[in-house]
């Protein structure tokens, strides 16, 4: 039977839309038997009714003579439902914290990728070390498109966690809201719906998020005012809350997104530093290198006592007249081009080198010595990826250096730094105070070539200063022109003057008739004066000066001096450029500590730069060779052209700076150091300032993670504040878990409120947001508003 119904009230009163009708009498049975079943799609949304038989003669149909009424039933199904949507929404924010930590631990730790984003089983070599140029740039051009696949994928992964962790916010400050809204106060109506608005930065600027806590004053309670600033606490809360969702964005891609960065490997300490052998003469000291200095190939002990260096022209005579043909050529580029000049390289085991000028007035040059334990340290990287056979060093620590796009291999070692004066064209003076006594005095010395200065230097074994000297001749190879002869001298002290001062020293009157008459130790022994240009300043103690003389009539020489600095740097070789395309294998120097330029000059021994010029204490350089013939060649215009700014340098000039910068870097580089190995147990030398320790390690250019800016430092902390607010939210869902209601819910409860005349009097948006609703629960479970304000 298809039946209507239409429920009545027991005393006659219909709330329907249609009127009550009157059934027979014989169909109360019927009635009574009945039971409403509501359609399966209502359940979720009402409770279950039942309809009974009552004594009234009101009835659903007509035709029947009892009523009807409604009886709730307990909502067991819709409590269950709570319970698995508050699991499901706190293991969703328990979740959220493990990328989260992932990310931080990637970042915190440096994570190395390799040289792509996408480096599976840290298998993706760059190909460094491959002998085919075009693998290499194959290799390359895979990498970079598989780097903008991965990180075009990671994107989207930080999207995925912005979008993940407004979910978290949103929860939490619904939580928040519910805790507000069962306390005594209530919560104002103006945020019932923070929760689904916070995201939207345009919030913050939303009058009554800031009005919404303030109580009305015609109806505020001593209660409502002390709650205010609680609910500021709120106001806060859902501000920050917008802040941070609408930064999570940023955050997560910065920390999320590898970056290319320069990382160093740790560092292995190889050598503790001992000491120079500058002072000293040239020789073959077993402690210096084991096996014999490296400088001295083919010279013997005995050799080197006597100060017989040519045993070393076999390889050394090549490099130094190398450096003398570059000269000549950048000395003629320059001339017809007006570039700068570039500086010539020179050779030690695989690699080349050249001389750093990057400081003003200083010359830098590389220790042969330690480019030879940074060869080492190639062959064995080589050895281990091309071949899989190390033969020096830690052969485990070589593979990460594959998995790089660019490879810098490092070391850290001595530098002697050398300042220099280049081409003083003057006379040269002797004066005889004894036997083993002289003054050696020399013109011309120019700072702004307006004034002119006389540099006097002490010489001999007499003096009770540290002074030495050597000489050496340079075969003349053109007909008709006097051999050089090429002094090289040291000097403890040193004394200037000029035509019309000489600065306290009183040094002017003494020369001449009065020589042997004079306190010269009290003369070189007081300290330059402070009115003494910083130039010779710079150079009054422990100077070396090179004298080429032609022996003319008029003792004419052309001098330059240097004072050398003991100093360390890094020495670094870049992989890339030793790939087949290019085959350059340059060492240079970086990290120069400057800090030596502000203490007393290096003592260096005379005798270094015969060893440089391969050539015997008081022997002679055959005219063949390329410097001789450079020196040969420049020095009749050296000697009759006057001193002129470097402004107005002549060709000649320009090449001359250069022939002697090099044969002084020659002999620079090849001074040894002494060294206690790392490996060696030496109770006599610690680690300090003047006895560093010496390391070797690598910088690899490989996609990493890292907190090396600012923005990653942001990032940071953005995601800990967004962390905090996940715990928080799991803190609360043991408190509240039990008066949790879904949306619908709550959307229910407000069309089921019957208003209390709260709103009475008020007209405008941000009045009636203030407006506190206090929620309780129903016996039957569903949520229910009660204000504050009543009218």
């Amino acid at each position: 039977m298809n039946r209507d119904y239409q429920r009545v009230s027991s005393s006659g009163d219909h709330p329907g839309p249609y009127p009550a009708y009157q059934g027979s009498p014989d169909q109360s049975q019927e009635l009574a038997d009945f039971s409403y079943q509501a359609p399966p799609n209502e359940e979720n949304v009402r409770s279950s009714v039942q309809v009974t038989q009552h004594s009234s003669t009101s009835i659903f149909r007509p035709g029947y003579s009892e009523s009807a009424k409604i009886v709730s039933k307990p909502r067991t199904g819709n409590r269950r439902k709570r319970w698995v949507f508050h699991l499901i929404s706190h293991l969703v924010t328990a979740l959220w914290l493990a990328p989260i930590a992932s990310l931080l631990y990637l970042n915190f730790n440096r994570h190395i990728i390799g040289a792509s984003v996408w480096c599976p089983h840290n298998n993706c070599s760059a190909g460094v070390f491959d002998e085919d140029p075009n693998n290499y740039i194959q290799r390359a051009n895979q990498l970079d498109r598989e780097d903008h696949n991965a990180l075009g994928a990671l994107q989207f992964v930080a999207k995925g966690l912005e979008i993940w962790f407004m979910l978290v916010a949103s929860a939490l400050i619904y939580d928040v809201a519910m805790v507000f809204a069962r306390r005594g106060g209530g919560l104002p109506l103006g945020y019932m719906l923070t929760h689904l608005e916070f995201g939207d930065i345009r919030n913050l600027f939303n009058w009554s998020m800031w009005t919404s806590p303030i109580p009305h004053a015609d109806s505020a309670s001593a209660r409502q005012r002390s709650r205010t600033m609680t609910l500021y606490l709120f106001a806060v809360l859902a501000a920050f809350l917008t802040l941070l969702a609408n930064l999570m964005g940023p955050a997560t891609a910065v920390l999320v997104l590898p970056t290319l960065q320069w990382i160093d490997t740790p560092r292995q300490p190889d050598q503790i530093f001992n000491g120079t052998g500058a002072a000293a003469i040239p020789s073959e000291d077993p402690l210096s290198f084991p096996g014999g200095n490296i400088s001295f190939p083919g010279c013997n002990k005995e050799n080197l006592a006597l100060g017989m260096y040519s045993c070393n022209a076999a390889t050394f005579a090549p490099s130094l007249d190398a450096w003398a043909t570059s000269a000549a050529a950048n000395a003629r580029q320059d001339s017809q081009f007006h570039n700068d000049i570039n500086l010539a390289v020179s050779q030690e085991a695989s690699f080349d080198f050249t001389l750093n000028v990057s400081s003003e007035l200083v010359v830098w040059v590389p220790n042969r010595q330690v480019l030879v334990r940074l060869s080492r340290d190639w062959d064995n990287l080589y050895n281990d990826v091309v071949y899989g056979d190390a033969v020096y060093g830690d052969a485990t620590s070589t593979i990460r250096y594959n998995d790089s796009l660019t490879t810098v291999l490092q070391r850290t070692g001595p530098t002697i730094g050398v300042n220099m004066t280049i081409d003083n064209r003057g006379n040269w003076t002797v004066y005889e105070l004894g036997e083993n006594k002289l003054i050696e005095c020399f013109g011309g010395w120019t700072v702004d070539y307006e004034t002119f200065y006389t540099k006097c230097i002490q010489l001999g074994t007499d003096w009770h200063t540290v002074n030495d000297w050597s000489n050496f001749t340079l075969t003349n190879p053109i007909p008709g022109q006097n051999n050089i002869t090429v002094y090289s001298m040291y000097s403890e002290k040193s004394v200037y003057f000029n035509d019309a001062d000489d600065f306290g020293s009183g040094i002017s009157s003494c020369l001449g008739p009065n020589v042997t008459n004079c306190d010269w130790d009290t003369i070189f022994d007081n300290d330059p004066p402070q009115d003494l240009p910083q130039n010779l300043r710079d150079t009054s103690k422990n100077v070396g000066i090179t004298v080429y003389s032609s022996h003319g009539p008029n003792n004419d020489v052309v001098w330059c001096e240097q004072v050398a600095y003991l100093s360390f740097a890094t020495y670094q070789f870049d992989l890339t450029l030793s790939s087949a395309s290019l085959e350059l294998y340059l060492v240079q120097l970086n990290n120069i500590d400057k800090a030596p330029l502000d203490h007393p000059p290096l003592h260096v021994s005379p005798r270094w730069l015969l060893a440089a010029w391969s050539v015997d204490v008081g022997g002679t350089v055959n005219g063949s060779r390329a410097m001789v013939q450079g020196l040969a060649r420049l020095m009749p215009s050296l000697l009759t052209t006057p001193a002129t700014p470097t402004d107005n340098y002549t060709e000649d000039r320009w090449e001359f700076n250069y022939l002697h910068m090099y044969a002084i870097g020659q002999a620079m580089s090849m001074v040894n150091y002494y060294f206690v190995d790392t490996t060696e147990a030496d109770p006599s030398v610690h680690p300090d300032t003047d006895h560093p320790v010496l390391y070797r390690f690598g910088t690899l250019r490989v996609w990493a993670y890292g907190l090396s800016g600012r923005t990653s430092r942001l990032g940071v902390a953005v995601v800990l504040a967004g962390s905090f607010c996940a715990l928080l939210r799991l803190l609360l869902g043991f408190s509240v878990v039990r008066h949790q209601h879904s949306p619908v819910e709550l959307f229910m409860a407000a069309l089921e409120h019957q208003h209390q005349h709260e709103f009475n009097g008020l007209h405008r948006e941000k009045d009636w947001a203030k407006v506190r609703y206090r929620m309780e629960m129903g016996h039957d479970g569903r949520p229910t508003f009660h204000p504050d304000r009543v009218s």
